[in-house]
């Protein structure tokens, strides 16, 4: 794209409607479409403070140019989207590479990247003297789960020579992040390792009514996506462990909407399960709150198939006062040791165990829900947030 003057810094920071964040920066406003503080508008404040110039590329599918003083705003669609095998990663290699193309013909001082797969490619604009700021959303591999097939070798032994050459920071989601980072480089990374976590607004979460627990009644909550990755679907069968099994009324609120939601449903009907499982789909963030404050438990059961960095239905959870049930994949442990208890993927059994104890053991629960205040005050503090983060980041590539 056409820029009147080369930007200073260019970031690439994934498929997110960064020109709709744009717009509700530019009149002072929280995205609402977000219930975090967003990284592009964390992005758009530390450019700002620092008078800098940039361009946003987003992979967002609708096409827009947004520009707003020194920051342009570029949707560029990834058309990798949607396909599988050879396809894929011919529209994935051809997107990265114009990309790259960009870079290397704006020629700015700094490039921000967040979750690329070839992140070897970035020793391109490298050997030209642009410094690379990694930021880790997801890890390289599901945790506990790292591949030994030959491509992923081959890729993993590319991606850690650029971390022991080439990064002046990375930016890490999460511990997993970075534990993943120095075994990927054998110890030996490129740069500074920063640590950064999603930040909230206290009054997004400051009027959920704390949860009551009830010898007579149990609820739990899934939210986001339904897909087979989220193992939503193994919830089916915790759910009729825990109708045959416990004395207490246990019931699941499914919240979300997802490419697997009609064979969900389906699925639930042709099971009997509706007694205990409400499939309630994409829900408004009023009616989010509501089913929030009707749960006791939240639940996070994501499979092996799916590299988190942290996920971020378990911090909303604990930021709504809720113990959490979750997967080892969800890189929890690290951060929330107290208020998430981390159960190994697909072990169903695990998890009814995880819930019934709850259900029924009034103190167990309590010691569990009191840790949720204490760990939820990183992701209101300030200096522990991505933008902080990013701000340290450019200090080092800009000094």
């Amino acid at each position: 794209m056409l820029m009147k003057t080369n930007p200073q810094v260019i970031y690439c920071g994934g498929p997110g409607d960064i020109a709709g964040t744009m717009r509700s920066w530019i009149s002072g406003k929280h995205d609402a479409s977000e219930v975090s503080d967003t990284y592009s508008a964390q992005f758009f404040d530390q450019i700002k403070a620092r008078g800098l110039s940039a361009l946003v590329i987003s992979t967002h599918a609708r096409k827009e140019i947004l520009v707003e003083g020194l920051i342009t705003v570029e949707h560029r669609p990834n058309n990798a989207a949607g396909k599988t095998g050879l396809a894929y990663k011919q529209a994935y290699m051809s997107h990265w590479l114009g990309v790259i193309g960009t870079i290397l013909h704006l020629r700015p001082r700094v490039v921000v990247i967040a979750d690329l797969e070839h992140w070897w490619l970035l020793a391109i604009p490298a050997i030209f003297g642009i410094k690379i700021i990694t930021d880790l959303q997801c890890t390289f591999w599901p945790r506990g789960y790292r591949s030994t097939a030959l491509y992923e070798r081959i890729l993993q032994g590319l991606n850690g020579l650029f971390w022991r050459k080439i990064p002046i920071a990375t930016i890490c989601i999460s511990p997993e992040c970075e534990r993943q980072v120095r075994e990927l480089s054998r110890g030996q990374v490129s740069g500074r390792l920063l640590q950064a976590r999603s930040s909230y607004q206290r009054v997004a979460f400051a009027g959920i009514a704390r949860p009551a627990w009830d010898a007579d009644s149990f609820r739990l909550m899934f939210a986001g996506r339904v897909e087979r990755n989220k193992g939503v679907f193994d919830l089916l069968d915790v759910m009729a462990s825990l109708r045959a099994e416990s004395q207490i009324k246990i019931s699941l609120d499914i919240c979300g909407g997802g490419t697997a939601l009609s064979e969900l449903k389906a699925e639930v009907e042709r099971r009997g399960l509706q007694s205990c499982i409400n499939v309630l789909g994409q829900l408004n963030s009023s009616a989010m709150r509501a089913a929030y404050e009707r749960s006791q438990v939240v639940v996070v059961p994501t499979t092996a198939d799916f590299p988190e960095g942290l996920n971020r239905v378990v911090v909303e959870g604990v930021l709504s006062g809720r113990p959490v049930v979750a997967t080892t994949v969800c890189n929890a442990i690290d951060v929330f040791p107290g208020s998430v208890i981390t159960l190994n993927c697909g072990d169903r059994l695990a998890m009814v165990a995880a819930i019934k104890r709850l259900a029924s053991d009034n103190n167990y629960y309590k010691s569990i829900r009191a840790s949720c205040a204490a760990e939820s005050e990183q992701f209101y503090d300030r200096e522990q947030s991505w933008g902080a983060a990013l701000g340290r980041a450019l200090n080092l590539a800009l000094k």
